[in-house]
């Protein structure tokens, strides 16, 4: 019996990344003396949320996105004389000095990666999230990392899917499955995959009409629970 394939975003799935955006972008603004307001800081966020859907949907390329969310947030603010495409490399370069997890992610890991095959599936910036997940220490869970920028193509089109699937040894469709807390990016992607979309979801968020979670869970317990329930009925289908 093949193990279970474990698809695993990385942030706010195993990876804080609200925790790493806010240092970078406060870092940021410091650096290019810009008053730091909990009110810009915020907007940022809003920003940049939009402009990775806008990635997502593929309206824009990855490198006008690190210029585009400058370019919204110091013109809605006022702000002149900068250059965006220069506080976008900044803020890229304190957002990978800064790799978090979320509680409980490195038991979690610890205990699945005993029993499932676990790979990573992330859209984040390669470089950046390379070292990131090394700084947090849970880069050598995966078997395998897959990032949208070496692919060519984002979660959740299915040309990402279909080159992560291609390049798993053994790969089962009906044993594999995907956690994220992405529904726009992972578990549309999953649907448009065909393969069993996993909602990662601490923060109880509602859902939208466009993606469908087979499953919901709010935590790493209920997760593990989770995954040891589907790989135990997969099994009883030999």
């Amino acid at each position: 019996m093949d193990k279970l394939i474990v698809l695993l975003d990385a942030d706010d799935t195993l990876l804080d990344f609200a925790k790493s955006e806010k240092e970078a972008i406060v870092s940021t603004l410091k650096e290019y003396s810009v008053p730091v307001t909990d009110e810009i800081v915020d907007r940022y966020v809003q920003i940049n949320k939009h402009c990775w859907k806008l990635l997502e949907d593929g309206k824009i390329t990855r490198v006008y996105l690190d210029r585009l969310r400058f370019d919204m947030l110091f013109e809605e603010f006022g702000i002149t004389g900068k250059d965006t495409v220069a506080a976008g490399a900044c803020y890229r370069a304190h957002l990978t000095e800064r790799g978090y997890v979320i509680n409980g992610a490195v038991e979690f890991l610890d205990n699945i990666s005993k029993k499932y095959r676990l790979f990573l599936v992330t859209n984040g910036t390669q470089p950046t999230q390379i070292v990131r997940l090394r700084t947090a220490g849970i880069d050598g869970y995966f078997e395998d990392m897959f990032y949208s920028e070496q692919i060519g193509c984002a979660k959740p089109y299915k040309g990402f899917f279909d080159h992560v699937f291609s390049h798993i040894e053994n790969f089962d469709l009906s044993r594999t499955v995907l956690v994220g807390d992405s529904l726009t990016s992972d578990i549309l992607g999953a649907n448009n995959a065909g393969i069993t979309g996993i909602w990662f979801n601490p923060k109880g968020l509602c859902l939208d009409d466009k993606a469908v979670p087979d499953y919901t869970v709010a935590g790493y317990a209920e997760l593990e629970k989770l995954l040891d329930a589907i790989d135990k009925k997969e099994q009883t289908k030999q």
